[in-house]
Order: C-alpha cells, then sequence, then structure tokens
C-alpha cells in the first residue's frame, strides 16, 4: 500500500485550517449537544464532475441527490429513454455502490435556466414520469423534481400539479431572497401537495442569511410540516466579487454545522465544493466538537 504524505505547503495550509477551526470554537462545549446528522450531498452533473467523486461518506453521508437525470432534453444517465445522451453518462447500479450514495434521490427533468424551467413545469413532469417508469427496478429512496420555487413565482400551482402526477415519494426545494422571509410557511402550505418533501436552501451560500437566520427560518417550516418533512440544505459556497462562487472554508461550514445541530443535513454540492481536504478538516471538527 502506497501512502501519499502532504507537501511541506499543504502541511501548513492543514495546520492553518485546523487553528482557524479551533480559534472558530470546535472544541466539544457541552456532552448534551445534539450533533447535526449530515446525511445527503447534492450533485449538480456537469462534464467537469461526471463521474463524481469524493469521501463524503467520511461525514456521515450516505444519501446522493444527483439534481438532474435529464437537462436541457439530454440524459445524464445510461437509462433506456428517448432522449439524446451527454457526452458522459453516469451507471446508476455503478453510482450505488459508492458508500456515500448507498441511498439515491434521484433528480428527475429539469433546466438548467430557471425562468425556463418554470415555464415548462407541467413538460418536465411529463418526461420525469418517464424517468420514474424506467427506474422502478433501481432501489432508490425517492425522487427529487428540480423545479425550484420562491414566493415571487406567481403560478406556483403548476408545480403543484406538476408534483401530483409524480409517483411518491417526491421532493422540491424552495429558497427565499428576504433576509428573515415572513409567512413563508403559509406561502407553502397555499399550495404544496401531501406527503411532499421539502429542501429549504439556507441561502448563507448566497449571502442571504446567517446560519442562525436560516435555523430561524427552517425552525418555523418546521413548526407547520414537522422535522422529517423539511430539511436544510447547507450551502457549501461563498459569492466571489466577480458574480462567481467559491468553495466556502471548512470553518465557514463548521459555523453552519453548528447553527443545525440537532438537524438533518444535506450540503450543496460535493463535487463542486466540498473537495477531500475539506472534507477531512470538517471531518476532525465534527470529531473534535461531538466526540464521534
Amino acid at each position: 500500500m502506497t501512502i501519499t504524505r502532504p507537501t511541506k505547503k499543504k502541511s501548513i495550509i492543514i495546520g492553518l485550517i485546523l487553528s482557524a477551526l479551533i480559534v472558530s470554537g470546535c472544541m466539544r462545549s457541552s456532552p448534551v449537544i445534539q450533533p447535526p446528522q449530515i446525511e445527503g450531498m447534492f450533485w449538480q452533473p456537469d462534464l467537469a464532475t461526471t463521474a463524481p467523486k469524493g469521501n463524503w461518506d467520511l461525514l456521515g453521508v450516505n444519501t446522493f441527490v444527483p439534481q438532474w437525470s435529464i437537462v436541457e432534453s439530454k440524459s445524464w444517465f445510461d437509462l433506456d429513454m428517448d432522449f439524446p445522451k451527454w457526452e458522459k453518462n453516469i451507471n446508476l447500479k455503478k453510482l450505488n455502490q459508492k458508500p456515500w450514495a448507498e441511498n439515491i434521490i434521484l433528480g428527475l427533468a429539469g433546466e438548467y435556466d430557471e425562468k425556463t424551467a418554470r415555464a415548462n413545469v407541467v413538460n418536465l413532469a411529463t418526461h420525469s414520469k418517464k424517468i420514474i417508469e424506467q427506474t422502478q427496478s433501481y432501489p432508490l429512496k425517492g425522487y427529487y423534481f428540480p423545479v425550484e420555487a420562491d414566493p415571487t413565482w406567481i403560478c406556483v400551482d403548476d408545480l403543484a400539479k406538476a408534483i401530483n402526477i409524480l409517483a411518491k415519494p417526491v421532493w422540491i426545494s424552495i429558497y427565499s431572497a428576504e433576509q428573515t422571509p415572513h409567512h413563508l410557511d403559509s406561502w407553502l402550505r397555499s399550495w404544496l401537495p401531501e406527503h411532499t418533501g421539502v429542501f429549504f436552501q439556507d441561502g448563507v451560500g448566497v449571502g442571504t442569511r446567517t446560519p442562525e437566520q436560516a435555523r430561524k427560518t427552517l425552525e418555523q417550516l418546521q413548526l407547520e410540516f414537522g422535522k422529517e418533512h423539511i430539511i436544510i440544505v447547507l450551502e457549501a459556497f461563498r459569492p466571489k466579487k466577480n458574480g462567481q462562487f467559491r468553495s466556502a472554508y471548512p470553518w465557514e461550514i463548521a459555523e453552519q454545522l453548528k447553527a443545525y445541530e440537532g438537524q438533518k443535513v444535506y450540503i450543496f454540492d460535493g463535487p463542486h465544493y466540498m473537495n477531500r481536504w475539506t472534507v477531512y478538516a470538517v471531518t476532525l471538527w465534527y470529531k473534535l466538537r461531538y466526540g464521534s
């Protein structure tokens, strides 16, 4: 077995990361703290990250959520469907063998552009129904319909119609551009079909709110819908000045996880923002704080 030892430069970087984590309060402060349960990892398939590789299982991840099976009417998976395929394809059975993908919530049909997706939500649901029919033999945990909703979507009832033609269990995701959104629970109650799971995007990665504010909104939603039906999505990225995004630093992710103690957490997204060294650092912080 060949052991790859970190270079001097990497050793210095790791030391700085660990120091920052300790300063940020990584040591376990109380034996009664309920740690966050890092269950899932999102992935937006693209050619640069296909096939996905990572060590997210070190964080406890056992559920993988590829955001789309079909996007722009092209398939990311080697399923037998009447759609052209992207240049690279993913084998669903091989993906299921990864330790961080023991369970798969399969993303259905979507679009890269949000406006296009919303305008064609019913057609996307029709395509998604075909995907569900083709994957009945796979031991999937559920499905994710990748047309995101927020309170500015006037025709959000179209999303409800789309969800109603899909097999359960199905999940969707919501977000809000308001720092402390008012009546988000009432808005969701006004249209969400029963037995639909909801991923709430924390908004920390895009700079909308702090982790503590995200936790408060999450609890308001869970009070209305139940803890098992509303799960927070930790955005593992941060905005840059040029309008692009960078990976969140380990200590930034640690601050989010501290705010979400006692909660089930999904992370967005591993292949783009959670490389091996980040996972190692966050895993060490987790063990130091929670002792497991």
